[in-house]
């Protein structure tokens, strides 16, 4: 059978017995799902984004060895990315900050009212500049939840890399739409979003 058709269990097993293409296939497999949450994580910022994406998975090569297999690899490759990127604000905070402040990232500035007229709507390269400056203005949990979701990842995945329950997640998930469309409705007066 091609490694491609392989579960992430068996090729977790087959890497472990020495076979480091097996490890290839869930590179190939999940780079896309991965760097495309690492880079709505850390908007703006694409040299960040290929550190940690690089570090996550020198990381999981690392690990994996001692992986304990429950079928959830995606969850865990997940996590490990979150952890790498929260360490990384952590160890970068200015001295004297006790709080880890992850609000207040460097997502760019999103026009207010006043600069569209009522008659402007906006356009699909509007509207997408429009969603990612509202996904940064987000709360961490929120944003990650959101995130995570844009790559299909199961509830109780998320639940598993925030290691909280599945309610707790489903709650971030409620707040971050309706924060969402709050933000996207500012934007967005008299345009196309009632």
């Amino acid at each position: 059978m091609p490694e491609t058709e392989l579960s992430d269990s068996e090729l977790i097993k087959a890497f472990g017995e020495g076979d480091h293409a097996a490890f290839e296939t869930l590179y190939h497999r999940y780079r896309r799902q991965l760097y495309g949450f690492l880079s709505n994580l850390i908007p703006g910022n694409p040299a960040e984004v290929d550190e940690v994406f690089e570090e996550t998975w020198l990381r999981v090569i690392d690990k994996l060895p001692k992986y304990r297999d429950d079928g959830k690899f995606s969850a865990w490759l997940f996590r490990v990315s979150r952890n790498l990127f929260i360490d990384r604000v952590r160890r970068n905070r200015p001295p004297g900050n006790g709080v880890l402040n992850l609000d207040a990232e460097e997502a760019p500035e999103i026009a207010g009212p006043a600069s569209m007229s009522p008659e402007r709507e906006l356009d699909s390269a509007d509207l997408e500049r429009v969603i990612a400056d509202a996904v940064g203005k987000l709360p961490q949990e929120q944003r990650e939840v959101f995130l995570l979701r844009q790559q299909e990842l199961p509830f109780r995945d998320i639940a598993a890399i925030q290691q909280c329950s599945i309610n707790t997640v489903l709650g971030r998930m409620q707040y971050a739409i309706k924060s969402l469309r709050k933000l996207i409705r500012a934007v967005d007066h008299g345009g196309i979003i009632k």
